[in-house]
């Protein structure tokens, strides 16, 4: 299996800068026909460039005004196909914690709904509805089910 994305684009090291841009204009032409990239292409990169940062943080809005903070990690491989290992945690809950693996799309569709989701100004992020009911019953998000 390939090394995880932000390992193999070296983060932290800006001699690899324009190798991680070139390589980005790749990984968008490798996603985008699972990512609706036609539509999508700056939020599908902006998704792959999260994606190689290997993590982020948000928080899970509940009704009527409750929410719980998440960090949210992964170690993606290489191409859509394959399975990107995640970890979901919750800062405030720390027996609780949830440990999976989904092909790497998944990941990317999820990560480019979270970075479309409007949100105020000082609102942390939430992953997108499809997330959470797929992690919490296992429904799959309509164009992952075809």
């Amino acid at each position: 299996m390939a090394a995880g994305l932000g390992e193999q684009l070296g983060q932290d090291q800006p001699q690899d800068l324009n190798q991680e841009l070139g390589g980005l204009a790749a990984l968008v032409a490798l996603y985008a026909p699972y990512c609706d990239g036609v539509n999508r292409a700056a939020r599908l990169e902006q998704a792959l460039e999260l994606m190689a940062r290997g993590r982020t943080s948000g928080r899970r809005a509940l009704r009527p005004g409750g929410g719980h903070d998440f960090d949210f990690s992964w170690s993606a491989a290489g191409s859509p196909q394959e399975l990107s290992s995640c970890i979901l945690r919750f800062p405030a809950l720390p027996e609780v914690s949830y440990t999976f693996s989904l092909p790497t799309y998944l990941l990317v569709l999820w990560l480019m709904d979270l970075l479309e989701a409007p949100q105020g100004p000082g609102t942390p992020p939430d992953l997108p509805e499809s997330f959470w009911r797929w992690l919490l019953v296992g429904a799959l998000p309509p164009a992952a089910a075809t």
